[in-house]
């Protein structure tokens, strides 16, 4: 009977115990990183992956950056960009019905739509159709009123049939080219696409995602993962074709390596110069008001890092005099430094390296 009773005893404790912490306590709330170190997993010279960031997870995903080809706006219009980190370009024909384009149509796109084609065109006379090569990819800002691809329109007649040269692979070699053709349907996006020279295509239905800002899509995967979540991504490392300045008035695509983007419009950055008041070290919470944050998803773009040209004095790596102030997608403040851009033994570019902080 005493066995009995301590027993039962016992078990009232640990149910009160259970109902007391269920009843009483909240859900324990993840705690960002206070500080780290992270090394972007780039993949070396030819940088072969894309690398997202969660800064307040001390997390990283990288994805093969020719894995896709298009990605669909989850958002209220219909838009579609192409994947800029392998220089992809694509223009509008006059047709729209797949079907009836063949490679006769797309004569003498081979010489221009191709990123290599329009450096090349720069070591000669200037071809009159140079200043419409900016137009052949998104606009580099994010613009998605500037897109390569016009808005899908809901009339199905308005939606041209595309040709798109895939870009390059990170070895360098051709991913070749597609017919594509795309309208809307019940809310969601349908694909058509096709080698230049088929009669037939194939056909995919792309539905908006409500926690993704894209859907992406591979010609030969369907639907593929890339990008995170929308709020678990702080900052992407990638090559990024931007539009290279040649007079005035004319812009062209070029690629740059060891570029950096913000998820634009949940995350912002400060640029802080280092003087003998203000270092990375004796940054904290009361110098927030000092600093001025910028929105735009090339906030830190290649400006972090400096490429040594011939006859210069300077030495490929990162800069030395500036650190960043990131507000990341959970509103929380980090100051943000990078220590590597080459392979400390090598001198390989696609190394990277940063250390953070919060900042308290």
């Amino acid at each position: 009977m005493i066995k009995l009773k301590q027993t039962s005893v016992l078990a009232a404790i640990a149910l009160a115990t259970l109902f007391s912490c269920s009843e009483d306590d909240g859900p324990i709330e993840e705690q960002p990183t206070a500080s780290a170190v992270i090394s972007p997993a780039v993949g070396g010279e030819s940088q072969p992956n894309q690398v997202f960031i969660d800064l307040s997870k001390e997390s990283q995903v990288a994805v093969a950056r020719n894995s896709y080809d298009l990605a669909f706006y989850s958002g209220s219009s219909f838009r579609v960009l192409l994947n800029n980190s392998t220089s992809a370009l694509a223009t509008d024909l006059d047709f729209n019905d797949m079907t009836t384009v063949s490679a006769e149509d797309t004569v003498g796109w081979g010489a221009k739509l191709d990123i290599d084609a329009i450096f090349a065109s720069l070591f000669g006379p200037p071809p009159a159709w140079l200043p419409e090569a900016a137009t052949w990819m998104d606009d580099p800002s994010g613009d998605l009123n500037s897109t390569a691809i016009a808005a899908v329109s809901a009339t199905d007649s308005e939606n041209p049939v595309y040709i798109i040269n895939r870009g390059k692979n990170p070895d360098g070699s051709a991913r070749g080219w597609k017919k594509i053709r795309i309208t809307q349907n019940n809310g969601a996006y349908v694909l058509q696409h096709a080698d230049i020279n088929s009669s037939t295509f194939e056909e995919l239905t792309i539905n908006k995602s409500s926690d993704h800002d894209f859907v992406f899509v591979s010609f030969e995967q369907g639907e593929v993962n890339v990008a995170p979540a929308n709020t678990e991504w702080d900052l992407v490392f990638s090559i990024f074709t931007n539009l290279l300045p040649i007079d005035a008035s004319t812009r062209i695509p070029y690629a740059y390596k060891d570029y950096i983007l913000t998820n634009e419009g949940r995350v912002e950055v400060a640029t802080v110069a280092i003087t003998s008041d203000v270092t990375y070290e004796n940054f904290v919470a009361a110098n927030l008001a000092t600093v001025e944050f910028d929105e735009s998803r090339a906030a830190i773009g290649s400006d972090w890092r400096v490429v040594a040209q011939p006859g210069s004095d300077q030495e490929t790596g990162v800069k030395t005099d500036i650190f960043y102030v990131i507000k990341d997608a959970g509103d929380n403040y980090y100051k943000l430094r990078f220590t590597r851009m080459t392979d400390p033994v090598s001198g390989e570019r696609g190394h990277p390296q940063f250390e953070y902080e919060i900042v308290e």
